[in-house]
């Protein structure tokens, strides 16, 4: 008699909350990383990243795109330009501390996905040798500050200190990215992760000249599943968490209505942002971490 066989053990990755419930921010941010790290071949949060280097002689097949035409036409000879990757390339990571950022209507609010996103993003950084960066943007200015270094203790540096954010406060983005820039002053690669429920103008103005100076940048809106769709029927208190106003209203005279007009705000910013030359992603704190980090990486 053969004995069944026993069922596969779940992967980490089949549970899409598994990196959101570990306390040990460090922990998570490590586990994230290595679930995403695995299977990839190219250079992670980069965009060209690439300086020159040397010339070598033409050979069949390279990329035309690499000839120098320039010492064609002095040398009468066809030379391919040689690059090489830019080693400890700043990643910057900037976090929105306002506080709707503390919505949530599930189990995990947008602070605590933003946070593990990017504790997972600086333990990234380091593993491909670039040097990870924090700033923490409140509606007193930038809380938190740690410049950009590649050693393993700061990268633990950084995990307590998201570890350490609360969400509160009214918004004041423009203000506060403004002392951010300071860390910001080597070109590389910035990700921001906000809801943009306040002073997004400003933010992606911010966050375009940042692009204008060099940097590659990321804009990544994380909402809460209540912010895209209402729940079809009831009476609702809407509260809002940076001024405190209270508005009583049925869910059912407005769902329609507010559906529509997220959807066309959504749409109208990722227009702007990528008008002004930014990357825009935006999504809802119901989509596994894992999926959200894989998807900077295309």
């Amino acid at each position: 008699m053969t004995a069944a066989p026993a069922p596969p053990t779940a992967s980490l990755l089949d549970d899409p909350d598994i990196f959101l419930a570990i306390e040990d921010l460090d922990l998570a941010g490590r586990g994230l990383a290595d679930a995403v790290w695995h299977g990839q071949h190219q250079s992670l949060l980069r965009g060209e990243g690439v300086e020159f280097h040397s010339h070598r002689t033409y050979q069949a097949g390279d990329d035309l795109r690499r000839v120098n035409w320039s010492l064609l036409a002095r040398t009468r000879r066809l030379f391919t330009k040689q690059s090489r990757q830019e080693s400890r390339r700043p990643v910057h990571l900037l976090l929105d501390a306002s506080g709707s950022m503390s919505i949530h209507h599930g189990p995990w609010s947008k602070l605590r996905y933003a946070v593990r996103a990017l504790a997972a993003a600086a333990h990234l950084a380091r593993r491909q040798g670039d040097a990870p960066s924090l700033g923490v943007l409140s509606g007193s200015g930038l809380s938190a500050a740690l410049p950009p270094r590649s050693s393993a203790d700061h990268v633990s540096g950084i995990c307590a200190a998201l570890a350490g954010v609360t969400a509160a406060g009214p918004g004041q983005m423009g203000a506060a990215f403004q002392e951010a820039r300071t860390l910001c002053r080597q070109r590389g690669f910035i990700l921001l992760i906000s809801d943009f429920l306040d002073e997004a103008d400003t933010l992606l103005s911010e966050l375009a000249a940042c692009r204008a100076q060099g940097h590659d940048v990321l804009a990544l809106q994380v909402l809460d599943p209540a912010e895209i769709e209402l729940p079809k029927t009831g009476d609702y208190d809407f509260l809002d968490p940076e001024t405190g106003t209270r508005l009583r209203t049925s869910v059912e005279s407005i769902a329609t209505a507010y559906a529509r007009r997220i959807a066309a705000w959504r749409r109208s910013l990722k227009q702007d942002a990528e008008s002004r030359g930014l990357r825009w992603q935006s999504i809802s704190t119901a989509a596994p971490l894992v999926q959200t980090v894989r998807e900077w990486l295309r």
